[in-house]
């Protein structure tokens, strides 16, 4: 697998389990088809989260497996194996999702005022809930301020523009030619 797509899938399956789901699709990479059990085994988590695991990879499109009958016994085996044929297209779904919630977040920024004590850990009000607590701190009592949000709504700004770039919704800005004075 391509290192970037490899990089890619290993992000979602953090984003999915945490270590263990990384742990999982690691050893399903090197086995190329497993059972639940021998994935188990292998990485030494519980069969129960292996389980989950790989039915999330599943519900994402990322693993699928085929049923065999041991004619022996009656028993069914799922043997699963990853599947990145769509990785492209979730990855670009996961994309829209963190641009639309980014940009929700950015209008939040933009559209209030918010007024803060200035200690660290303590909570950012609007204008309508420092009038609530007459505009002092509800765990301190220090007096509220008005707080500049400048950095935050520049970082938002800039990862919304990185990702519509991205997703091919906006051209790289090209370098401005620097004007020479006197010529405007």
């Amino acid at each position: 697998m391509a290192r970037r797509k490899n990089k890619e899938l290993i992000e979602i399956a953090m984003d999915i389990g945490g270590e263990e789901a990384v742990e999982v699709v690691k050893a399903l990479e090197k086995m190329k088809e497993a059972t639940d059990e021998e994935l188990a085994e292998k990485t030494g988590i519980r069969v129960n989260t292996v389980r989950r695991i790989l039915y999330q990879l599943n519900d994402q499109g990322l693993a699928e497996f085929k049923r065999i009958r041991d004619p022996e016994t009656g028993w069914y085996y799922y043997y699963w194996h990853l599947e990145t044929k769509r990785l492209p297209e979730i990855i670009k779904a996961r994309k829209m999702a963190e641009l639309k919630k980014l940009r929700e977040m950015l209008e939040e920024e933009t559209s209030e005022i918010y007024y803060w004590c200035g200690e660290e850990g303590h909570p950012r009000l609007t204008f309508d809930e420092a009038m609530e607590y007459e505009f002092q701190c509800p765990i301190c009592g220090k007096m509220l301020m008005q707080y500049d949000n400048t950095r935050i709504v520049e970082e938002l700004k800039k990862r919304i523009e990185e990702l519509e770039i991205e997703l091919g919704l906006r051209k790289k800005p090209k370098k401005s030619p620097r004007k020479k004075k006197g010529h405007e």
